[in-house]
């Protein structure tokens, strides 16, 4: 019997009414089974877990600075050429000679003479290579020390004083066998050219003058044009002065010692460094500059000085300084006045530098400053979530010091033993969304 017009609406309705019955029945069992999962993922299961050690963190800000140092200019005694004596960077007694001067007229006699020299000075050594004895030893001892210093500069990679390894071994072979020959007899088959040797220098001293240096100190074979810089200037160096000299450094020849240098009268070929102390006088932040100021009034209330250290750019070792005071300010940056007397030769080259400035050191408790909420910044605390018991607890800390993304964070005084964070106790990274006593899962 074929189905009326009513029947059939009826049928349709039926069938929608059952299959809305069945999405509401299979919304209501997915919700049963994912809702507490959906909770443990908002509130639980998402929260990042570590665990509180202990570490080293180092408060740094940039710096640049300029270094002044006790210099002499070493002024050519007329027009010719200079032969150093020295390797450049090396350490000078006061009136020890530094170069030897010639004119051009007499360069050719000097290289006759040196010449001469060294071809006896080799069939010497070739000739008196096995002898023995006390004088044998002392000049192998000397040998090996010198030896020594090329193994360690090849283990650290550092060559920066291999010119002056390589002159003190050509010295002391040298020294050998002018030891040799002068103890030679007068029968001696080196007896013509002994009393040649004795004839050529006797005509080179004459023509040869020696330049000896003014006071102890370190020679360098080149001047950056700041060398009229006096210490007593440290005072009125400005940031503006600061920025052009570091706008115009240069990369000098360094260690670099020259087999001649042709001079003219009365202009420089190098300068003596004194390297008992020596000044580096470098900018730093406002903000910065103020923290530094409280902790250098606090050591001088204490009768002590502040010591530091900088770690300058190209360079592998940190400088340790002593800060004198301050200088002017230009609405951002603060000048910062610091002595110091160790390196002076390791920064001899440099003159305009750029680098960090250390300004802490601290050891304790290190976490993110994300982990910590609550932040008062006058007083410096804020609140750590420990996890206790599968809880989480609210801690009040102190930030003893901060660093990019960490902080090293340390007890409260007076606190009661349920509140204070302990190393290996499990804190929470991300603080957001936690209440206190929340249920943590781990």
């Amino acid at each position: 019997m074929p189905m009326t017009k009513n029947q059939e609406l009826n049928r349709q309705r039926k069938k929608k009414k059952i299959r809305r019955r069945l999405f509401s029945l299979m919304v209501l069992v997915l919700t049963g089974i994912y809702l507490p999962a959906l909770w443990n993922w908002l509130f639980s299961s998402n929260t990042e877990i570590a665990v509180i050690k202990t570490a080293t963190l180092e408060v740094k800000t940039p710096m640049t600075g300029v270094f002044l140092r006790k210099e002499r200019v070493l002024d050519a005694p007329g027009t010719g050429i200079l032969i150093p004596s020295v390797s450049y960077g090396e350490k000078v007694a006061a009136n020890q000679e530094i170069a030897s001067f010639i004119t051009r007229e007499m360069r050719a006699l000097v290289e006759n003479y040196r010449q001469k020299e060294v071809a006896i000075l080799k069939r010497v050594i070739s000739e008196y290579e096995n002898t023995t004895g006390s004088d044998r030893k002392i000049w192998e001892e000397a040998i090996e020390k010198q030896v020594s210093k090329l193994a360690d500069f090849s283990n650290s990679g550092d060559f920066s004083e291999l010119g002056t390894v390589r002159s003190s071994l050509d010295r002391v072979l040298e020294a050998r066998a002018r030891t040799v020959l002068e103890n030679l007899g007068a029968n001696s088959k080196f007896a013509p050219e002994k009393e040649e040797l004795e004839r050529l220098k006797s005509s080179q001293i004459k023509s040869v003058q020696s330049i000896r240096s003014p006071a102890s100190g370190v020679v360098a074979y080149y001047c950056d044009g700041y060398e009229d810089w006096k210490p007593e200037d440290r005072h009125s160096m400005t940031v503006q002065i600061i920025d052009e000299v570091l706008a115009g450094e240069t990369v000098s020849e360094r260690w670099i010692t020259p087999s001649e240098i042709e001079v003219t009268a009365e202009t420089s070929y190098g300068k003596l460094i004194i390297n008992d102390e020596a000044w580096l006088v470098f900018c730093i932040s406002n903000d910065m500059a103020k923290e530094l100021r409280v902790q250098f009034e606090k050591e001088q209330m204490n009768g002590k000085t502040l010591e530091l250290q900088v770690e300058l750019d190209d360079m592998n070792q940190r400088i340790p300084i002593e800060i004198e005071g301050f200088g002017e300010s230009d609405g951002k940056r603060t000048v910062v006045i610091a002595r110091m007397n160790r390196f002076i030769e390791q920064t001899m080259d440099m003159r305009g530098v750029a680098g960090n400035l250390i300004l802490q050191s601290v050891s304790g408790m290190k976490v993110p400053i994300e982990s910590l909420t609550n932040i008062n910044q006058v007083d410096q605390t804020a609140d750590i979530i420990i996890v206790e018991m599968y809880k989480a607890r609210y801690k009040r800390v102190r930030i003893v010091a901060r660093q990019d993304y960490y902080a090293i964070i340390e007890n409260l005084e007076g606190v009661s033993q349920e509140e204070l964070v302990n190393i290996f106790d499990l804190y929470i990274v991300d603080p957001r969304n936690i209440e206190e006593g929340q249920v943590i899962e781990q």
